[in-house]
C-alpha cells in the first residue's frame, strides 16, 4: 500500500516463467522492482502544473499541422514519471461531480488522480490497480447502476521482462465522495480477454488496450483491443501492438465473445508503410451513432488511433482521426492528427495512448489526454493535453443538414 488507507482488493498475477527468443529478450521491459511511495509523494514528484489555470487563448497553442484547429496545452507536460523513473503513460479520463479523474499507468501500477479544472493540482488519491504491469486503462460509468468501470491490460512477468499481456476489470460503485481515496472501494479484478487467436499472438501473445463502449444500434457493449506487438523498430526498444479486434458483450461486465475471427485494423503496405495499430479509442461526444446509410445523411461516429508508421529507416507513431457509419467500417480522415513535434520537445518522438472528454467547464471543446516520448530509445514518457473545438468535429461526423449551427 502507499502510505494512504485504501482498500484494494486487486491482486497482483504471477505468470509462468517462460523462456524468451532474442529478439524477445532484446525489446522486452525488463522488471525493476518499484519504489513504494505515498501518495503525497507521487503528488509532489510526479505533478508540474499547480496553481489556478486561466483559460483565455494565450493558455493554449497550435502546434500546426492539417489539424489546425487542434490546440496544445502551453504548459505541457501536466504530468511527468515519478523521481527516478521514466514513465507514465496510458491516461484515461471521467468527469465526476466538477472534478476531472485521471487514471495512469506508473511502475507500480495504475494511479488515480483527481483536479478541479483538469489541467492543473492534480492530486493522487489512490493507487486503484496496485500491481506492476497494469496499464493502459479504460474508463466507463453505466448511468443507471451508477457504478464506474475500470478496463485495464495487465502483463504477466516471467523472468526477464513483460511480456504475455491480458484485458482486465475491476469495478467500483459511485461514492458519495468521489474525490475521497478512501470511499473508491473496488471489486477484485476479473479476467476479460486473453490471447486465442493466431494474430492476437504474433512475436508474443498480447490484448490490450482496452475500449469500451456501449452501441445502442447493437444494442451491445463492444470492446475494441490491441493485439501482437511489432519488433522491427531499429529507432525504438518499445514494441507497440499491431492489430485491433472486437469483441461484444450483452452486459458491461461480460462475458466477450469476438465478432471477427480477423482485425479490422492493423498494417498495411504503403508509403509511409503502416507497422502497427495501437490504441484506438471513439472520441467521447461523438460514440453514439446517428446515420442513415441509404440516404448517406447523419451523425458519424469519430474515433482516434494511435498509428505506428515507418518510412525508410525511422518510425513515428501518432495519432489518427477516423470516421465510420457502423462502427466496423473506419475510413482515414486525417493521419497526422495528432503527431510529434519536429523540434525538441517532451512529446518529439511517439505519441501512444490517449483518452477524451468534453468537460462541464469548457463544453465548446473536447479535450484530449496523450502520453508522448522526448526521445527514440533512451526517453521520458510524459502526460500532457490537448483540446480541438466541437463544431470542428461537428462538420466532420456531420452532412451539411444535420451540422450544428447549420440551418
Amino acid at each position: 500500500p502507499l502510505g494512504s488507507p485504501v482498500v484494494i482488493f486487486t491482486r497482483c498475477p504471477m505468470g509462468a516463467v517462460t523462456s524468451l527468443g532474442r529478439s524477445e529478450l532484446k525489446y522486452a521491459v525488463q522488471i525493476h522492482p518499484p519504489v513504494h511511495r505515498s501518495l503525497s509523494e507521487l503528488t509532489e514528484q510526479m505533478v508540474t502544473v499547480t496553481g489556478a489555470v486561466n483559460f483565455c487563448s494565450s493558455s493554449w497553442q497550435r502546434p500546426g499541422g492539417p489539424s489546425s484547429a487542434l490546440q496544445d496545452f502551453a504548459a505541457n507536460p501536466l504530468l511527468q514519471p515519478p523521481l527516478g523513473e521514466s514513465w507514465v503513460s496510458g491516461p484515461c479520463v471521467l468527469e465526476i461531480d466538477d472534478y476531472v479523474h485521471l487514471w495512469v499507468g506508473i511502475s507500480s501500477g495504475i494511479l488515480h488522480l483527481v483536479s478541479h479544472d483538469g489541467l492543473s493540482t492534480w492530486t493522487a488519491v489512490e493507487m486503484t490497480v496496485d500491481c506492476p504491469g497494469a496499464s493502459r486503462a479504460s474508463v466507463t460509468r453505466e448511468p443507471k447502476s451508477n457504478v464506474v468501470y475500470l478496463f485495464y491490460e495487465q502483463t504477466d512477468p516471467p523472468q526477464h521482462g513483460f511480456t504475455s499481456t491480458k484485458v482486465k476489470l475491476i469495478s467500483a460503485k459511485l461514492p458519495s465522495a468521489a474525490f475521497s481515496a478512501g470511499d473508491w472501494l473496488w471489486s477484485e479484478a476479473t479476467e476479460v480477454l486473453q490471447p486465442e487467436l493466431e494474430w492476437e499472438k504474433v512475436q508474443v501473445a498480447k490484448v490490450g488496450n482496452p475500449f469500451v463502449v456501449y452501441s445502442s444500434f447493437r444494442d451491445q457493449w463492444l470492446l475494441y483491443y490491441s493485439a501482437s506487438s511489432v519488433f522491427r523498430r531499429k529507432d525504438s526498444k518499445n514494441p507497440p501492438p499491431m492489430y485491433i479486434g472486437i469483441a461484444a458483450a450483452p452486459a458491461v461486465e461480460g462475458p466477450y465473445r469476438r465478432i471477427n475471427e480477423k482485425p479490422f485494423l492493423g498494417t498495411s503496405e504503403g508509403v509511409p508503410q503502416v507497422i502497427g495499430a495501437g490504441s484506438f479509442k471513439m472520441i467521447k461526444g461523438f460514440d453514439v451513432l446517428n446515420y442513415d446509410e441509404e440516404a448517406g445523411i447523419g451523425r458519424r461516429l469519430l474515433a482516434l488511433e494511435s498509428r505506428i508508421t515507418r518510412s525508410k529507416d525511422s518510425s513515428v507513431s501518432s495519432i489518427a482521426l477516423l470516421a465510420s457509419a457502423d462502427g466496423f467500417s473506419w475510413s482515414l480522415i486525417d493521419a497526422n492528427f495528432l503527431a510529434p513535434s519536429a523540434e525538441k520537445s517532451w512529446k518529439k518522438a511517439n505519441i501512444h495512448t490517449f483518452d477524451t472528454m468534453i468537460p462541464s467547464f469548457d463544453p465548446d471543446h473536447v479535450f484530449i489526454y496523450y502520453d508522448a516520448r522526448d526521445n527514440f530509445k533512451k526517453s521520458t514518457e510524459c502526460v500532457g493535453v490537448a483540446r480541438i473545438p466541437v463544431v470542428f468535429l461537428e462538420s466532420i461526423a456531420c452532412t451539411t443538414a444535420t451540422r450544428v449551427g447549420a440551418t
